[in-house]
């Protein structure tokens, strides 16, 4: 008896300390996420850690139990034999959850969880991000991880437990009872869940807390009625707090156009932040362009991937910091979307990818949005110049053609800036910058070719960054500057030159071009026409994983959707905006929950 009790104590023990070792050899790698930390930090990680790794390891020994206690009744059962097939399944399941999460932590700056899971489907994409010395060293890792997470599960595992009275079975009992508590959390009101983690106002220790198992099998199973989340205040209350965010006004103040029904090209670069490409170092041809035509220079991008930064842009609704719209089937026909309603005006619509369209539902959504033509890197298959995610940005610049049709709506999403940032190009030393170089270049020269066409003259090109990406120097207070993108109206439909410093998100680039157009945007219920005099109220917003930025006049509040807290003491504490930060949450859900 004492045989199987120690087996269980020392399998717990064994995996404790498994999940223990992953904290410490996460934090490490990520380090660049680990500004400002110490020591007590670090020791703060592994013992709140402590509770959802508990949890985690009773989930685990389901089974192990289930053998022990088979063991009083077949006393010569072969558990170490037994056992190390369940093994074989399990350890796998735990490097593969510990190194993915590791390893996209560092890109991201956010746990991985279920809705992650979507790139599985997509391998080819989700090497695309990387080199082949980092696809070796991954495989290499996690298959050292599998043989050694494999050795100790069985180095804890007895071979066999010996005879014993079946009646010595009930001592397992109370092991039972708490097997079960310690997998539903305790004996507390709340079960388990990732909120357990949570310590610190710095977002890397509590996401360095969370056991990556248990964050992907737990997100599984979250519910997706989005109406039910958020639930902060009645109507009455949240009526009052969301009271002229999102004014509907299609008037105009300004008028920046020299045609009602401009041919429209829209430009989506991958990850063009501001304080990317927004300079003469990185971004010449996009800062030489923004001299002349309209540039909006404190717009903030709604999200921090592109799946979610489409939808912002093609639909004009927020990005929601839990869950990726574009991923739904059936949520490009229930939105609004630009390219319908251009579509409705008669404008023949379309859109070019040079890599897979079908990575995260992109062309079902796309097509369901309006546009009649969505192709992707098949469609270039006569480009020479090539990268890990499909063709490079020249040739999607080169290859893509002007539409036969006027008016005309044609959207195109870049890709060659984007990890690894191998590009064909060598303009800067440092490689991620180098790429963003080599993409402004190719604009740049794509830009002067089509003003020597008749087109021209006709013509709006709208460019905008699907989201930013992380920046060096910036304080801690100003993390959220690495979310501001710029967008640029140029062409010879555009009436003169002209800076535009209105707070803004990308999703309102809908409302007000459409409100240019003399088109309505009633619809757009998330989309503000920027220029409009109701706008009176400018905030902007930024969903990372799991967390959202909400950012006015008053200052930026940071605010994670798993605690339901403010969490980052960079940015002081603010109770208007939080309330506003928990209302506009409680509105976008409950909005996008109902559609029909």
């Amino acid at each position: 008896m004492t045989k199987r009790l120690l087996f269980i104590l020392r399998l717990y023990i064994t995996l404790l300390l498994i999940f223990v070792t992953q904290k410490v050899v996460f934090m490490l790698f990520n380090l660049p996420h680990a500004d400002g930390t110490d020591i007590a930090g670090w020791l703060g990680v592994l013992w709140h850690g402590l509770r959802l790794d508990s949890v985690t390891a009773c989930y685990l020994m389901a089974v192990p139990v289930v053998v022990t206690l088979l063991s009083f009744f077949w006393r010569r059962l072969p558990a170490r034999r037994v056992l190390t097939a369940y093994y074989a399944l399990t350890a796998p399941l735990m490097a593969l959850a510990f190194a993915a999460d590791m390893v996209l932590y560092r890109f991201w700056g956010a746990k991985m969880d279920a809705a992650d899971l979507v790139y599985a489907a997509n391998p080819k994409d989700v090497f695309a991000s990387l080199s082949v010395p980092a696809m070796a060293g991954a495989v290499l890792l996690l298959a050292l991880l599998v043989y050694h997470y494999l050795r100790r599960l069985r180095h804890a595992t007895p071979e066999c437990f010996g005879p014993v009275r079946p009646v010595a079975s009930l001592v397992m009992l109370p092991l039972l009872a708490l097997q079960f508590v310690g997998i539903r959390g305790g004996l507390g009101d709340s079960t388990a869940n990732v909120s357990y983690a949570y310590f610190s106002s710095t977002p890397f220790l509590n996401h360095s807390a969370i056991n990556p198992l248990f964050n992907i099998t737990h997100s599984l199973f979250k519910t997706e009625d989005l109406s039910a989340q958020f639930r902060f205040y009645g109507d009455d209350r949240l009526a009052a707090l969301t009271a002229g965010a999102y004014p509907i006004d299609p008037t105009l103040a300004d008028t920046l156009l020299t045609t009602p029904r401009p041919d429209i090209v829209l430009v989506v670069w991958e990850g063009a932040g501001s304080a990317m490409v927004l300079n003469d170092s990185v971004g010449p041809n996009l800062s030489r362009w923004s001299r002349e035509g309209v540039l909006f220079t404190n717009c903030y991008a709604n999200s921090f991937r592109t799946d979610r930064g489409l939808v912002s842009i093609v639909n004009g609704w927020p990005a929601l910091p839990t869950t990726s719209l574009m991923k739904k089937a059936d949520m490009g026909r229930k939105l609004p979307s630009l390219a319908r309603e251009l579509q409705r005006a008669g404008y023949a619509t379309a859109f070019y990818y040079g890599g897979d369209i079908d990575f995260t539902n992109m062309r079902g959504h796309l097509s369901e949005s309006g546009f009649s033509r969505v192709e992707g890197q098949e469609y270039f298959a006569s480009a020479k110049v090539r990268a890990n995610w499909g063709v490079a940005d020249e040739e999607l610049f080169r290859l893509v053609p002007p539409s036969a049709a006027s008016p005309s709506f044609t959207a195109l999403l870049t890709l060659s800036s984007h990890e690894p940032w191998d590009v064909p190009t060598r303009l800067l030393h440092d490689e991620r910058r180098n790429a963003f170089a080599y993409t402004d270049q190719c604009l740049g020269t794509w830009l002067d070719s089509l003003r020597l066409t008749p087109a021209w003259d006709s013509l709006l090109v709208v460019i905008v960054a699907d989201h930013g990406v992380p920046v060096d120097g910036l304080a801690p207070d100003r993390k959220h500057l690495a979310t501001r993108i710029p967008i640029l109206w140029v062409g010879g439909a555009v009436r003169q030159p002209r800076t535009i410093d209105r707070l803004m998100n990308q999703s309102d680039l809908a409302a007000t071009l459409l409100a240019q157009m003399g088109l309505a945007s009633t619809a757009f219920r998330f989309s503000r026409n920027v220029l409009a005099p109701a706008y009176t109220d400018p905030f902007a917003v930024n969903a990372y994983k799991n967390g959202l930025f909400y950012i006015d006049s008053t200052g930026v509040t940071s605010y994670d959707c798993l605690s339901l807290s403010e969490t980052d003491a960079a940015y002081p504490s603010d109770p208007r905006r939080l309330q506003r930060t928990q209302a506009l949450l409680q509105l976008w859900y409950g909005t996008t929950g109902s559609l029909r």
